[in-house]
């Protein structure tokens, strides 16, 4: 039986080329990694995947609800289709389409029989996600490939439609083929990459309204892109497609077939296919511009910036089509630090971000790549609305990720309950500090608070003098303004030794709604936020 391995693969991979010999031109080899002198220019959709469609071939037979068995047609790559049921074969999970010497040529003149099928007229989709996960066995002259063809003709017949190739294989070469078709190609358009073909990998491609990422076991290979301006010769690639799973044998781009390798298998585990569900763009505000500046002891060498995100009222956006900034941050790569792709400030450790208009932000949340466990110290984060004046920076170390809160909401009314084990009898509260940017305040004149605390009496847990909460373990401090501070210290007497259980701390502008509660153990003191 087979193992259902969970690997995401990239969206919709055509081939549907009447003319394969078109298939060596442009291509380079998956080490290659420039990109697209345009690249910063072209503007980024970014969106989620939602899969909507599938099939793990677990049935007895074809679903033909999804699939249609491919006939034989003009072009190379269907010479030698069939419908008959002795290329096809569903077993123990998997769908085998055959290449195979064929065994009645009275009936059929031609030498050879291979099987395809496709989804054309019944699982027709534009944008998305699509994953294969597939093996093949090699031979001479033999073809499979995984790929989407336009499946309207309103641009013109092929390659006007267009075609997206996810995987082609040849003969028994230990590498495949990624390649775009369509009137007028950009660069690059087609990658080889190295993979074991002998082995299930998942093949796949994203494609969005401005760019197709292709993949092999959830590795970027490369990315096409549509150009500025673009119109249907270069980008036909913005109404449906269909998927397509097709074993081949011969054909002028393949070669000849050598009938003693027969007969060979395309062995196909799992196609699936994502929704493409689109980002909602930030409400409109006054920020367009973003400063980021790191001015830690790396600051000349910070090329690993994987992610920039837009937070408002905890919703969080990537960046708006329209920003300026490298081509990968904003697009959910590289997200929490993860290390697939990044980009970086220059060299003198900074970046600016225009985000083409004005949005309401209230965060902003940076990944970096941290394979190396490193952290990037004193990252400031400000923004503009026209570029020459910058608000004040929140400044902050970053190992992974980290969250820069701006303008932050100033607060009047602090919290303090605690639910542990002595929740009914501490009577031993010494100390309440605020904290801003790291700097220690003793609480403003005019608080409610007992008046032993915050008042530089019992700093860090001493014992000289102590209030505490009542007797359901509840402390209500109003500070009698609003104060603006990142994190409070408690510190309690802890002359016994004792450790005060599940302490809440909450804080409120209003004295009504309170946000987020963070909770600790106290032992001596403690820093909430």
């Amino acid at each position: 039986m087979k193992n259902k391995w969970i690997i995401l693969f990239c969206v919709v991979s055509l081939f549907g080329c009447e003319n394969k010999e078109l298939e060596t031109t442009n291509t380079t080899s998956v080490e290659q990694t420039s990109q697209p002198q345009s690249e910063n220019n072209i503007l980024k959709s970014a969106g989620n995947f939602q899969l909507a469609w599938q099939d793990d071939f677990n049935e007895s037979s074809l679903d033909e609800n999804k699939w249609s068995r491919i006939p034989v047609g003009a072009p190379d790559w269907k010479n030698y289709m069939t419908t008959d049921d002795q290329v096809f074969e569903l077993s123990d999970g998997y769908l085998y389409l055959k290449g195979i010497t064929n065994p009645d040529t009275q009936a059929d003149p031609r030498p050879y029989l291979t099987g395809g099928v496709w989804t054309r007229g019944k699982f027709n989709f534009t944008y998305g996600k699509v994953e294969v996960r597939a093996k093949m066995e090699a031979a001479q002259g033999c073809w499979p490939a995984i790929w989407l063809l336009g499946s309207t003709s309103e641009y013109g017949g092929w390659p006007d439609y267009g075609e997206i190739d996810l995987m082609e294989h040849l003969n028994f070469d230990n590498f495949i083929y990624s390649t775009i078709h369509s009137n007028t190609k950009s660069s690059p358009s087609s990658k080889t990459a190295a993979v074991n073909t002998g082995e299930f990998n998942v093949y796949g491609a994203e494609w969005y309204p401005d760019r197709i990422v292709f993949t092999i076991n959830g590795t970027t290979t490369f990315t096409y892109y549509k150009e500025t301006g673009a119109d249907w010769r270069q980008w036909p690639f913005d109404r449906a497609f269909h998927i397509i799973l097709s074993q081949q044998l011969g054909g002028s781009w393949v070669g000849n077939v050598n009938a003693s390798h027969l007969p060979v298998d395309f062995i196909i585990d799992f196609v699936k296919y994502y929704e493409y569900i689109p980002n909602p763009t930030p409400p409109s505000g006054d920020n367009q511009l973003i400063k980021i500046q790191m001015n830690g002891n790396t600051v000349n060498s910070w090329d690993h910036l994987t992610e920039v995100t837009l937070i408002h009222e905890g919703t969080e956006y990537n960046l708006p089509v329209g920003h300026n900034a490298p081509s990968l941050l904003g697009d959910g790569i590289g997200i929490n630090g993860a290390s697939s792709n990044f980009y970086g400030l220059n060299e003198n450790g900074l970046l600016e971000i225009d985000l083409g208009q004005g949005y309401e932000f209230d965060a902003v949340k940076l990944g970096v790549y941290n394979g190396d466990g490193r952290t990037y110290p004193n990252v400031e984060v400000s923004t503009s609305s026209d570029g020459s004046a910058y608000s004040i920076p929140v400044i902050q170390d970053v190992q992974s990720h980290a969250t820069f809160t701006l303008n932050p909401i100033p607060n009047q009314y602090i919290k303090i309950q605690m639910h542990g084990s002595t929740a009914n009898m501490w009577s031993h509260l010494t100390e309440v500090t605020l904290i801003q940017d790291g700097t220690e305040f003793v609480m403003p004149a005019g608080h409610d608070a007992p008046s032993v605390l915050g008042d530089g009496i019992g700093v860090n847990g001493a014992s000289t003098g102590y209030f505490g909460l009542d007797s359901s373990g509840l402390l209500l401090i109003n500070l009698g303004q609003a104060v603006l501070f990142d994190s409070l210290k408690l510190g309690v007497y802890n002359g016994g030794v004792r450790t005060y259980e599940d302490v809440e701390v909450s804080l409120s502008s209003d004295g009504v709604n309170y946000g987020l509660i963070e909770t600790h153990d106290v032992q001596n003191y403690q820093v909430f936020f």
